[in-house]
Formats: structure tokens, C-alpha cells, sequence
């Protein structure tokens, strides 16, 4: 189902709110505490000129003294801080996601294609890794580069073929020659994981410009390849689309350690003495 850009609008600003759920959380207490502490002064230095009670007697009198006055005031508005907060960052995103899977059911079945699609290109390339080994050492394609260039390049025919049209570029780079701020951006965010969960990213505009899903694949310190997938606006990137490409990433370093081991053993003539055997 074709949505207006409106819609794709909201559906981006629903989705960025997910991801930094905890920063905006965060953020709102960081605004919260203060007021809190303000609105108790303020109510502690108001009962402190102008006291409920001169001389309290009772226990519930000395309750209402100025300084339980203002420590009540920062509680309850805390409380209210707290609140507020988690309906912000939970209840209106369940409920608007709620109503996105609603909006989105009808386009469900093309989801599903295009999925299928992209699981039946893993599992054929897999089927095929004899003969994608054979491709490259004829053609002399040796490098980490070359070798993901050749993936990347076959994904892309196989998406303009079966996927209804669905246009994408792929780029094949070394780090040294990334361009765009966004792309260094993510891959910054990539490299600096301490624990590495995920070889890819992706980032998908608000408002206009391409949705951009970089990887990266390393052979070693020195060896290593940068794949940039960007695609239109109206054709977010997910996690669907995120792990297909890790898994090109995967059988990347595959094809690539088959052709070193060939060519080593053929450089030692391992190959050639084992068939005259």
C-alpha cells in the first residue's frame, strides 16, 4: 500500500523516537529534577514567610511546616516528572505503532515477497559457492574489495530482477575513501563498538534524501572492504534488509579464505602434484 510522504513522515519520527527511547527518557528527568527542586524551594520559602501554623502542636501540624512543605512539592512533582516521561517514551508509541501495523497490514504480503526474495539469494549463492569460487580465481579476483564487489554487484541484479523494480546502489570502497558525512558517521558508530554486535548500520532520512545502510568486512587490520547501499526515500531500510547484508558480509570472508587457500596451495604446486597423483 502506497502511503503520502506524511505518513512516511510519521512513520520515520515513530521509529527514531524507539531507537533513542532512553535518551529522550533522560532528557525529560534531566528537565523534571530541576523543576522539582525549583517548585520545592519556591513552596518552602512561601510557608516560611507566611506559616500554616506559629506554634504546631500536633503531629500533623509539624508536617505542615515549610521544609516538609517543599520536600512533599519536589515528591510530588517528581512523581508527576516520572510519569509523564514513561507515557511519553511507551504508551504512544505502543499505541501508534499499533496503528502502523494496522496501516501496513495490506502491504504485508509485498514485506513478505521481498524477504523471501532476499533469503533465496543467500541460500543461492551458498547452492552456487564452487562455482562463485571458480568465477573469481579465473578472473583473478583476489582482494577483499573485489571479492565483495562481486556479491554486492550480483545482489543488486537479483534485486532489479525479482524485486518488483526496487532500485539500489552499491558502492565497494576502503575506508580512506568515504565521503559523506553520514556514511563516516556510521561507520565511526560501527568501529567503535567494544563489543562488535553487528558489522552493519543503517540510517533512514525524516524528510527527503536517500536511506543509507553501510557494512563493513575485514580480513585483517590492514584488509578491509566498505559497502554503502543506498536506497529512495520511499523504501526504508530494516532489520530484514540489515541482516541480508550481514550475511553477504558473511560469505564474504568465506569466499575470500576459499581463494587464499586455493592460491596458496596452488603457489606451492599442492594443487597441480595432488592431480598428477
Amino acid at each position: 500500500m502506497n502511503k503520502s510522504r506524511f505518513f512516511q513522515f510519521v512513520n520515520r519520527i515513530i521509529d527514531r523516537m524507539d531507537e533513542i527511547r532512553q535518551e529522550v527518557y533522560f532528557i525529560l528527568m534531566i528537565v523534571t529534577i530541576p523543576i522539582a527542586i525549583g517548585l520545592g524551594f519556591y513552596m518552602y520559602c512561601v510557608y516560611k514567610n507566611n506559616p500554616m501554623f506559629e506554634n504546631p502542636s500536633t503531629i500533623t501540624e509539624h508536617f505542615a511546616r515549610p521544609i516538609f512543605i517543599g520536600m512533599l512539592t519536589t515528591l510530588l512533582v517528581l512523581g508527576f516528572g516520572v510519569l509523564f516521561a514513561n507515557l511519553i517514551i511507551m504508551i504512544p508509541i505502543k499505541r501508534i505503532k499499533l496503528f502502523k501495523m494496522e496501516m501496513e497490514f495490506n502491504s504485508y504480503t509485498t514485506k513478505g515477497k521481498e524477504v523471501a526474495n532476499q533469503f533465496l539469494y543467500s541460500s543461492t549463492m551458498l547452492h552456487n559457492h564452487v562455482e562463485n569460487v571458480r568465477y573469481l580465481m579465473a578472473n583473478n579476483f583476489t582482494d577483499l574489495v573485489e571479492v565483495l564487489q562481486f556479491l554486492t554487484s550480483s545482489y543488486k541484479d537479483y534485486v532489479l530482477q525479482y524485486g518488483d523494480g526496487l532500485a539500489l546502489t552499491i558502492d565497494v570502497v576502503v575506508a580512506s575513501e568515504l565521503r559523506g558525512r553520514e556514511e563516516k558517521k556510521i561507520y565511526k558508530s560501527i568501529k567503535q563498538q567494544h563489543v562488535i554486535k553487528s558489522n552493519t548500520a543503517y540510517t533512514n532520512r525524516l524528510i527527503r534524501g536517500e536511506n543509507v545502510l553501510l557494512g563493513i568486512v575485514s580480513a585483517s587490520t590492514t584488509d578491509e572492504a566498505v559497502m554503502i547501499v543506498r536506497r529512495e526515500y520511499n523504501h526504508p531500510f530494516d532489520i530484514y534488509d540489515q541482516e541480508t547484508f550481514e550475511s553477504i558480509l558473511g560469505y564474504t570472508m568465506i569466499l575470500h579464505d576459499a581463494i587464499v587457500m586455493l592460491q596458496l596451495l596452488k603457489d606451492n604446486n599442492i594443487l597441480d602434484s595432488g592431480s598428477e597423483g
